[in-house]
């Protein structure tokens, strides 16, 4: 890779409140030891406490964090770990991943919440974290919140848009931009792990359902898909909601699916239905909705495909183990696309609703829908 990496999916709004991160990161944080006196990198041994910092809301990019939680339960599994998170939803993402303490949730708006926010930098402050991990390319929120955790190691991304207040500082990789793979690469590199990144493996995503959650989900999908079919081989999952300029029309998503159910007859076609709970494709296929994002997750499990644009539950599908295609029309790919060897990523800039169904039949292959072990038969 030569290019630097770009990771666009960003905004006027996200932008500006990089900017006032950066300027607060600069101006309120304590000095930082000298660098003669830490060792080269992050030692195997002595970290009992990490703090993970990640301000962004999104479910989607939070659930990106999971192959690190995975990495060091590998790396550091007598350890306990701290997340200090913007999304709502992360105490419930990561409430099965033993190593983790405490989830901190920062308020929406600091304005709003002067006090609440206060106290949980004073929390920080006062927390004695042998390593804090500021694990994002861009966020200067997290990069000001590891800085004022004063931990004894502290690591993260150093470039253009943000720099400074690390003790091991790592230039902006150019052989590595998924957001999924950035943080174990920044944790591996910091420990001075050997070998050619290009070659190195990462852990998949991981929502951690237990056996009750993925057998509640089975039940659950049999029911909403029984009268689909009479005799479905397995049941595919199509979510047709996305924000922005990523989302497609109704009729977009009626004949990508009639080319679907073209090619595979013998699968039933489920809709899930976004969080303001209302079907987007007028009810022609059964739906399912639910505002609990592990229910949701144990139902996605039993998927034998899911799919949809560009979006958080797009993630947490390729959490949840489904076989998952994403649909790209505007973010950039090499960054954020779908994570997981078994799924695939549809570059549809230039393709029509018929088009996009055809490149999903072809990255499927010739074995195209396996039954799921956990398919309602």
């Amino acid at each position: 890779m030569t290019q630097p990496i770009r990771h666009s999916n960003d905004s006027p709004a996200k932008s500006l409140r990089r900017r006032v991160a950066r300027w607060f990161s600069r101006r309120l944080a304590s000095p930082s030891a000298p660098a003669d006196s830490l060792p080269q990198h992050i030692p195997a041994r002595g970290i009992h406490r990490i703090l993970i910092c990640r301000a962004t809301r999104t479910l989607g990019e939070t659930l990106l964090l999971s192959p690190l939680l995975r990495e060091i339960e590998a790396r550091f599994p007598g350890a306990e770990v701290d997340i200090i998170s913007g999304c709502a939803a992360a105490p419930t993402l990561f409430q099965r991943f033993a190593q983790v303490r405490r989830i901190s949730v920062l308020p929406r708006s600091i304005a709003k919440a002067p006090l609440r926010y206060r106290r949980l930098l004073k929390e920080l402050r006062a927390a004695k974290y042998d390593l804090a991990i500021d694990p994002y390319l861009l966020s200067n929120s997290d990069r000001l919140l590891v800085r004022t955790s004063r931990a004894r190691f502290r690591i993260g991304f150093d470039g253009a848009k943000k720099s400074g207040h690390l003790t091991h500082p790592l230039a902006q990789p150019r052989e590595e931009e998924h957001a999924a793979k950035l943080p174990v690469y920044l944790l591996r590199r910091t420990m001075g792990v050997a070998g050619d990144p290009a070659r190195w493996t990462y852990p998949e995503l991981d929502l951690h359902l237990s056996a009750a959650e993925r057998e509640q989900g089975r039940e659950t999908l049999r029911a909403v898909a029984a009268g689909a079919l009479a005799q479905a081989r397995g049941t595919i999952g199509v979510y047709a909601f996305a924000t922005g300029v990523k989302n497609y029309s109704r009729d977009w998503w009626l004949r990508f699916l009639a080319a679907l159910a073209a090619r595979y007859p013998q699968h039933a076609i489920v809709e899930i239905v976004p969080g303001f709970g209302r079907s987007l494709l007028g009810d022609a296929y059964p739906t399912y909705f639910s505002s609990d994002i592990r229910k949701l997750g144990g139902v996605l499990a039993n998927l034998s495909l899911y799919v949809s644009a560009d979006c958080g539950i797009m993630h947490l599908a390729a959490a949840s183990g489904a076989p998952t295609v994403g649909i790209f029309s505007v973010t950039d790919i090499p960054g954020w696309s779908v994570y997981g060897a078994r799924n695939h990523t549809i570059d549809a800039r230039d393709l029509d609703a018929e088009q996009a169904a055809a490149a999903t039949i072809a990255a499927l292959g010739e074995a195209g829908l396996t039954p799921a072990s956990a398919t309602p038969q």
